[in-house]
């Protein structure tokens, strides 16, 4: 009797996670529901948002979850920590077809890893620092590539979202 209240209680708690919806909370969720449309080339008005879903494809299947996010000139930035462990992470680097939801709003993009520009990369270090932890600084940066044995410091990697047919014009 208690394990068959256990396996109910167990099947209450995930199961709201696993449905044709967002994530829930701290739970990855499955798809958005709604079509939604492409996300601005201005995505400024993300930035008061402190967490966004995003929605990701692996295959036919898709997966959701609740990160942060932030914006710089005009440009929306999601992160990922330890991030070669994330399944987000890796169905992005195979497609980087996803959905975000904003506000209540469902926005199609395109995401791209920030890899190798430093002044990029210093920008969105300064905006997460500002946002976040509320420091202003002229110069800062992500450690970069996985951490050394003995070193704590957590590999993180930054995606912009494009709108999904590519950058806005004149940007990189």
């Amino acid at each position: 009797m208690a394990r068959a209240a256990l396996l109910a209680l167990a099947t209450l708690l995930v199961l709201p996670a696993c449905g044709p919806w967002g994530p829930q909370g701290v739970f990855a969720g499955g798809p958005y529901l709604g079509a939604g449309e492409p996300l601005p080339a201005d995505a400024s008005f993300a930035d008061p948002e402190p967490l966004i879903g995003i929605e990701t494809r692996n295959g036919w299947l898709r997966h959701s979850v609740t990160i942060l996010c932030l914006v710089s000139e005009g440009r929306l930035y999601v992160m990922a920590r330890h991030a070669p462990t994330k399944r987000w992470v890796r169905d992005v680097v195979a497609d980087p077809r996803v959905r975000v939801e904003i506000g209540g709003r469902l926005y199609a993009g395109r995401a791209v890893r920030v890899d190798g520009s430093a002044d990029e990369d210093a920008r969105i270090a300064r905006a997460f620092l500002r946002k976040y932890v509320g420091v202003d600084v002229d110069a800062a940066r992500f450690l970069a590539g996985p951490p050394e044995a003995g070193d704590d410091h957590a590999e993180i990697w930054s995606f912009r979202i494009d709108p999904p047919g590519g950058p806005p014009e004149g940007a990189s």
